[in-house]
């Protein structure tokens, strides 16, 4: 007697399956991963801004010392410096900057972070249409979003591993302060944070 399941009963019984569960894990998955590639965005774009202000405050600093009158040069130079070395020191220093920031390419890390964000944060409201609707979700229905979510996995910027679990602390605080300003709209989120310190590192059960 043979008991194997035929082949289209497999598939009728995928297709007719509920799969609401796995699309609310997909939007928690991608919520978390929305908010850790906005703050990664964030993180680098700020270094790259810092790293060309630095760039540019040294080439215009390096450009008045040797253009300028040799009398007003002197109070441009610290530490009692001949003007000659502070130009040598301000041109080795921008030619270190030049190179730090072709080798770390804090933009490039941006530019990445914000594709991924942009993938998961499609999925996530793909998915937020998906569980507005009543009734079960088949696998047709959520065939897009599904696809959409393995996509973002394979071409999206990984999180590293020694960021994932700050970023998804950042995460769930966000969401909790969010839920309570839902009914509390004048608390102060400083003081939120600090209760959710105290509750999660400093207060212990009795």
């Amino acid at each position: 007697m043979n008991s194997s399941i035929p082949n289209n009963a497999v598939s009728n019984s995928s297709d007719t399956a509920d799969y609401r569960s796995e699309v609310q894990r997909v939007f928690r998955v991608s919520d978390m991963l929305v908010t850790a590639h906005a703050n990664l965005l964030e993180k680098y774009v700020r270094l790259a801004l810092l790293l060309d202000v630095a760039i540019l405050g040294i080439a215009v600093w390096l450009t008045a010392v040797v253009f300028i009158e040799p009398r007003i040069s002197l109070k441009l130079t610290p530490f009692h410096l001949e003007p000659q070395v502070w130009v040598g020191l301000l041109g080795i220093v921008a030619l270190f900057l030049s190179i730090l920031q072709l080798r770390v390419d804090w933009k490039g890390h941006a530019d990445a972070h914000k594709r991924s964000f942009d993938l998961y944060a499609e999925v996530k409201n793909e998915c937020r249409y998906l569980m507005s609707s009543s009734g079960a979700l088949t696998r047709e229905a959520c065939q897009r979003a599904l696809t959409m979510f393995e996509l973002a996995s394979d071409v999206g910027r990984q999180i590293p591993e020694n960021e994932f679990l700050r970023q998804k602390r950042k995460h769930l605080q966000k969401v909790e302060i969010s839920q309570y300003l839902d009914t509390h709209p004048g608390a102060s989120i400083t003081m939120l944070k600090l209760q959710m310190y105290w509750r999660g590192s400093l207060k212990r059960d009795s």
